[in-house]
């Protein structure tokens, strides 16, 4: 009898069938119902594995299948499903593995229906498709998650949330980033941006869902966090951010960061909506002045407008830009009622930094209560009263010993526990959320403070912040304490201090009263005004401490009074800080500029005897009262003006006050004052003076210059009015407003059908210490339409040799404009020799004094002709200007050079001259 042939074996006995499925590496199955047996076959066909009891256990021992997926091989064998189907399985060492398992029921001429098929391992193909699908999600230059895929698992979050738990949201931009591009290279911005991802995958738990938005922005979003620790978060990544260093160059990385915070029992939100929230706070972070947070804890505030600015029609518009230091100085010195300067700079300070509400606090710490002195609100703000509220002494101390060296100390209505309730409620009243107080302190006593507050939401105060914040409060404090000296002395109550508690001098209002009476009693006729300070003494009190820099100005004091004994009459006084002044008749020999320089240094070589490791330099001004003086005070203000020109890189410690100083202090004050006004009124002129080819003598160019003519037809010079702006940071202002003038001209012109010439215009040092706004001078040319290439900027070699790194940042990214940029007075001082090859300049300009001297003989020529021939090879463009006689013109030619001006070709002439003479022909 024929032994009938199973189906699995006509499979095995076929070769060909075999061979491809060992191929493909398939393992054959054949289970049986009725023995719910599963037999495993290898590619050899043998039996690999016989499975008894296959489906008749929810758990047996011998399962390898996934329990989620045992539910697929049970109906795949029963008939319920058809395959192919993806199964996940785990060998019993613990690898993990898939499969692809199909089977089809056939006829057994033995056994009846049985289910045969085979299994396929896929796990290679399953992690390449897992590994590409991942690659897909994440951003391909951080790995963190993309745009798309971020807002997908956040949004998956959201709707499954638990209502008890509760999460937040940091959007967060690079700050500058644009610059960092511009200045260091793609390349670079990319290392910042790789290394920023690093520094977020260290701080935020692997569960957190980190996300590159796009360019330099990123979100965080944090699982089931209690609001403290999302602030501690962003705390923390805002300080760590300022940490990263990079071996390349000097470039510090901040970040600004705007934070939402979703509490618990609050649902319906998706990721748009805390998106739009996180936002709006990263916008307020970055109007603050960027590298700090700023948190949104109205989940509404997406739908809302922004607030309408304050209103400000009351303020003059310079004070809204220029720093709030001289503005506080201008404005309580101009206004001779103290109440009505201080209303004004609270305002402005508010409007400025984006307070809420300013008040100064008047602390009595023998009564243990606090009174309002001043305040200020905001539209946003309700107006809290102080009217004797108590405090107790551990509140009172546990404040006063958290003021920083700035004298100020930052609360956060979420961090008050160290407060007790009596005091946490006194401190941070009207929905204060931070509030930073400012110290006060009168003859070396605490007065009270300065409450900066801000109530709609959290804010992170700066190093730089809460400096800022301390000098102000100080100017406040200072002029308070004058306000109500004079007040109590007027009542009777009290009478001014007469000396000062350090030295035992003389106390400045004494000492101001006592010369008063000498000027207008007319005594003072051979007398002077010797105002003195210590440069850098701040370096002086961190090095050897505040106590050992007392003890300086101590034995400093003694040192002028006995020199000031040997004059006969004299008072003197300690002004602040390390600032003295003295009032006596110098009958020296030599004059008293003399007596004072020898006065510094025979003091400087004491303190170098005795504290060597600082030098310290005396620095001193000098005025000789003259007839037509009425003031003490305008008499002091002159001996410290002259002791502000004594320059750190001379040998000169003293100076004099003189004509040329009183012009130059007149000038300053209406420099200072009336600047916005001078350019409002167009008082600062367009001059140019051409550039000509020296070849055939045609012109090429010019070089953008100005005068400034008064309403009086009074002209002033640039050599007069530059200086005094470069030393007070406003010559930024004049610069953009020449080359708004510029831009106007060649606008004009353009739309005359006239001919255009390129105009090089002269840009300040200064600019590149305040990190050079080249974005307004684009905007300039935009607005005007007209070509960067029709524009060159100029800075001084000597500019450039000092600030050299910042400058080169500030030239380069003027040229990622499309401006041409140039090197001035090259040769004059500083040299750049070393860095001619990388400095990012289209053409170097030899200065006047250099061509005269090299010229002046053959050696010299020789040399000017091989730094011609130098710069030209680097691919410079060459030009000399102060070009006066034929021969230099003669000597240019023979030295191929590109470009010249001077008064052989043309002065500076106006605008319009220029026109007319060069471009309307």
């Amino acid at each position: 009898m024929d032994v009938p042939v199973r189906f699995i074996d006509s499979i095995i006995n076929n070769p060909l069938l075999m061979q491809f499925l060992v191929h493909r590496w398939f393992f054959l199955l054949e289970y049986d119902p009725r023995l719910d047996q599963l037999r495993v076959y290898d590619t050899r066909s043998r039996t690999l594995e016989t499975l008894d009891a296959y489906l008749g256990s929810e758990k047996p021992e011998h399962a390898t299948i996934f329990a989620e997926d045992r539910w697929k091989m049970r109906a795949l064998l029963t008939g319920e499903l058809y395959g192919p189907l993806e199964m996940r399985f785990v060998s019993p060492e613990g690898v993990y593995y898939s499969r692809e398992v199909d089977a089809r029921p056939v006829e057994d001429p033995a056994r009846g229906t049985l289910y045969v098929g085979y299994a396929k391992d896929i796990t290679d193909q399953k992690n390449q498709t897992q590994e590409l699908l991942e690659q897909a999600r994440h951003d391909s230059l951080t790995q963190l998650y993309n745009n798309r895929t971020g807002k997908e698992l956040i949004d998956r979050y959201l709707q499954a949330k638990d209502p008890y738990a509760s999460c937040g949201m940091l959007v967060i931009d690079l700050d500058f980033f644009k610059n960092v591009n511009d200045c260091y290279g793609h390349l670079f911005g990319d290392k910042v941006l790789q290394e920023f991802a690093r520094l977020l995958r260290t701080l935020f738990r692997s569960s957190d869902i980190l996300v590159r938005f796009g360019g330099d922005e990123f979100v965080v979003f944090l699982k089931d966090i209690p609001n403290t620790t999302l602030l501690q978060k962003t705390r923390q990544l805002s300080e760590s951010v300022q940490q990263v260093k990079f071996c390349e160059n000097d470039y510090r990385m901040t970040c600004s960061i705007g934070a939402c915070f979703l509490p618990e029992n609050t649902a319906g939100y998706s990721f748009d909506q805390l998106f739009e929230n996180a936002d709006w706070a990263l916008y307020q972070a970055k109007q603050n002045g960027r590298n700090q947070y700023v948190f949104c804890d109205n989940l509404r505030r997406y739908a809302q407008a922004v607030p309408a600015a304050p209103e400000t029609a009351d303020i003059d518009a310079r004070y809204l830009h220029n720093d709030l230091i001289s503005t506080a100085f201008e404005l309580f010195e101009k206004n001779n009622s103290f109440e009505t300067a201080i209303p004004l700079f609270l305002k402005i300070v508010g409007i400025r930094l984006q307070l809420d509400r300013i008040t100064i606090v008047d602390t009595r710490i023998r009564e243990r209560s606090i009174s309002r002195q001043f305040q200020w609100t905001s539209p946003r703000a309700e107006p809290v009263p102080l009217n004797g509220e108590s405090y107790t002494k551990e509140d009172f101390l546990t404040l006063f010993h958290s003021y920083d060296e700035y004298g100020t100390t930052v609360l956060q209505a979420d961090n008050m526990g160290m407060y007790s309730p009596q005091g946490r409620a006194l401190l941070m009243q009207g929905g204060a959320q931070t509030v930073v107080y400012a110290a006060m302190y009168g003859e070396g006593e605490y007065q009270g403070a300065i409450a900066y507050v801000v109530c709609g939401s959290k804010r992170y105060w700066t190093p730089q912040n809460r400096r800022e914040l301390g000098e102000i409060t100080k100017i406040i404090n200072a002029y308070l304490s004058k306000h109500l000296a004079v007040n109590a002395v007027s009542r009777g109550m009290t009478s001014a201090p007469e000396f000062d508690r350090l030295t035992g001098l003389l106390a400045f209002s004494r000492f101001k009263e006592e010369v008063f009476h000498k000027i207008i009693g007319g005594y003072a006729e051979g007398f002077q005004i010797f105002y003195c300070d210590f440069e850098n003494f701040k370096y002086f009190n961190e090095k050897y401490s505040y106590a050992t820099g007392d003890q300086l100005l101590k034995e400093f004091s003694d040192f002028l009074i006995e020199a000031a004994r040997h004059w006969g009459e004299c008072y003197l006084c300690r002004v602040v800080g390390d600032q003295f002044v003295l009032y006596l008749s110098c009958r020296d020999e030599k004059g008293p500029l003399h007596y004072a320089d020898t006065l510094c240094h025979r003091f400087e070589q004491y303190q170098a005897q005795h504290y060597p490791e600082v030098r310290l330099r005396v620095r001193m001004g000098v005025y000789a009262i003259e007839p037509g003086c009425l003031s003490a005070s305008a008499a002091i203000d002159k001996a410290n003006f002259a002791r502000k020109q004594v320059h750190s890189n001379t040998r000169v410690s003293a100076v004099q006050f003189d004509k040329k100083l009183e012009v130059k202090q007149t000038l300053t004050g209406e420099l200072l004052s009336g600047l916005p006004q001078a350019l409002e009124n167009g008082e600062f002129k367009l001059y140019l003076q051409p550039k000509f080819s020296p070849k055939d003598l045609s012109v090429i160019g010019a070089e953008a210059l100005t005068r400034w003519i008064k309403p009086d037809g009074t002209v002033v010079y640039p050599d007069q009015f530059i200086p005094i702006l470069e030393s007070t940071g406003r010559i930024v202002d004049l610069d953009l407003y020449i080359f708004e003038q510029v831009a106007q001209f060649l606008q004009r012109n353009a739309q005359a059908g006239h001919r255009l010439l390129p105009i090089a215009v002269n840009a300040s040092a200064v600019l590149a210490r305040e990190d050079a706004p080249t974005q307004e001078y684009s905007e300039i040319l935009e607005k005007h339409n007209i070509s960067a290439q029709m524009l060159e900027i100029e800075l001084t070699e000597t500019a450039v040799v000092s600030e050299y790194d910042r400058v080169k940042r500030l030239l380069s990214s003027f040229q990622s404009d499309g401006m041409q940029t140039s090197l001035d007075d090259f040769g004059a001082g500083g040299s750049l020799l070393n860095n001619m090859v990388d400095i990012p300049v289209n053409t170097i300009k030899l200065d006047k004094l250099f061509l005269t001297r090299c010229s002046s003989n053959a050696r010299g020529t020789d040399f000017l002709r091989e730094i011609v021939h130098l710069v030209k090879r680097l691919g410079f463009n060459v030009i000399c200007e102060g070009i006066e006689t034929e021969e230099q013109v003669q000597l240019l030619r023979s030295l191929d050079c590109d470009g010249a001006q001077g008064f052989w070709f043309s002065k500076a002439i106006p605008a319009e001259e220029f026109e007319r003479r060069y471009l309307c022909s």
